[in-house]
């Protein structure tokens, strides 16, 4: 899959047309191979849905149609199989190592792609159990780029005055 994605990127006038069609093929393909289906899979499928050559070029489609296939496979895919070994108290210390890189799938949306967390906050808090704070304060803080937070150690600062 890796080469492949390679080759995807590859400078190619023949593979422009068809680039939307060759992602979403991927995106079939990762929902078939989703950790709940193959365990085994899992550090590999997050790799590769997390890939340079993948995830940003599917959420960068003409008319956000990515966006959607995305949160599919988080929710579908790497959250609803993380859910019950986030529900326990102790994670296996292989549970623990994906959950950090589900963690830095995050901060990387969080860092190049805020406004899709925006849109999909709900799909993703209803996916993660409550106690994942972390997880969650990640996802609740993106706020979209051309917004403008206000500073909150303004004096005299009138929060029901904020647009």
């Amino acid at each position: 899959f890796g080469s492949w994605l390679f080759d995807l990127n590859a400078p190619d006038p023949a593979l422009d047309a068809i680039q939307p069609q060759i992602l979403y093929a991927f995106c079939s393909a990762f929902n078939a191979l989703k950790p709940s289906r193959l365990p085994g899979f899992a550090f590999a499928w997050l790799e590769l849905v997390s890939h340079r050559m993948f995830m940003p070029k599917l959420l960068l489609l003409k008319g956000h149609k990515g966006w959607p296939l995305l949160q599919q496979l988080l929710v579908n895919g790497l959250f609803a199989f993380l859910q019950p070994f986030l529900a326990a108290a102790e994670l296996s210390p292989p549970v623990r190592v994906l959950y950090r890189g589900a963690l830095r799938v995050l901060l990387v949306l969080l860092h190049d792609f805020p406004e899709f967390l925006c849109d999909y906050h709900f799909f993703f808090c209803d996916a993660i159990p409550p106690s994942c704070i972390q997880m969650r304060n990640l996802i609740l803080s993106a706020f979209p780029r051309n917004m403008r937070l206000p500073d909150p150690f303004t004096p005299n600062l009138k929060v029901d005055l904020l647009p």
